[in-house]
């Protein structure tokens, strides 16, 4: 199985040797020795072919995780940082997607750096085929994630935004007006709907509002959300360690 992942960002190379080493990616071998040659000549194998030229001349770090024993490289190649990784366990690989993306966030927050990562979602491929078996969102900021979350949970939003609205609308229409004619049952009676329908708008209003809020606050909980690839984004999955 092999990942990719694009992001930009104003990261110098020693700050991204720093991640990589914090997150013990870091081989203990050099960069130049025939172990990473080895490495980058398999990585090859899961570049596009009209992009290997570019992809050999690029400038490149090899990375191979402690941990996982998932290996690939972090090359820079149309003025951005490309992430290409190798692991048969697709768990694992879904594993270190996730840190590497949290660890850059985590790092260029706290060193105020910038970082953008592409729009296109992080593709889990096996080897040797083009179609994706799982495509991940990444969550960078609190912006992808609100949207995401809207997008995700919209029945819950919508109801949550037009039931405030229809809230407001109707405090003021059960306001104690000079203009009410108690005498007038027809008027008296519309004034009465209005008042039993404040609660149940309001209960039903914040019922839908905290579900959205729950599903938000525990989007922070990952840095990428994992679907099934051709599948629509609800049926989302959870990762598999």
């Amino acid at each position: 199985m092999h990942a990719k992942i694009v992001f930009t960002s104003d990261f110098e190379d020693e700050s991204l040797i720093i991640i990589l080493k914090g997150n013990q990616w870091w081989p203990t071998y050099d960069q130049a020795s025939s172990e990473a040659e080895k490495i980058i000549t398999e990585m090859k194998g899961s570049v596009k072919e009209s992009d290997i030229p570019l992809f050999l001349e690029s400038k490149k770090f090899v990375l191979l995780s402690a941990i996982t024993e998932t290996h690939g490289t972090l090359s820079y190649e149309r003025n951005s940082w490309v992430l290409r990784l190798l692991n048969p366990n697709l768990s694992l690989l879904q594993l270190d997607c996730q840190v590497f993306v949290h660890k850059c966030i985590k790092y260029a927050n706290q060193m105020q750096n910038k970082i953008k990562f592409n729009e296109n979602p992080v593709q889990l491929v096996e080897r040797n085929r083009k179609d994706p078996i799982i495509e991940g969102k990444i969550l960078a900021s609190k912006k992808d994630r609100l949207l995401y979350a809207k997008k995700q949970r919209q029945l819950e939003y919508s109801i949550g935004v037009i039931g405030l609205v229809v809230f407001v609308v109707l405090l003021i229409l059960t306001y104690p007006w000079p203009f009410r004619d108690h005498s007038n049952q027809t008027q008296m009676w519309l004034f009465t709907i209005f008042e039993k329908l404040v609660g149940s708008v309001a209960v039903t209003s914040l019922i839908s509002y905290a579900q959205f809020h729950s599903f938000y606050a525990s989007l922070h909980q990952d840095s990428i959300k994992w679907s099934i690839a051709g599948e629509p984004e609800k049926k989302a999955i959870k990762t598999l360690v």
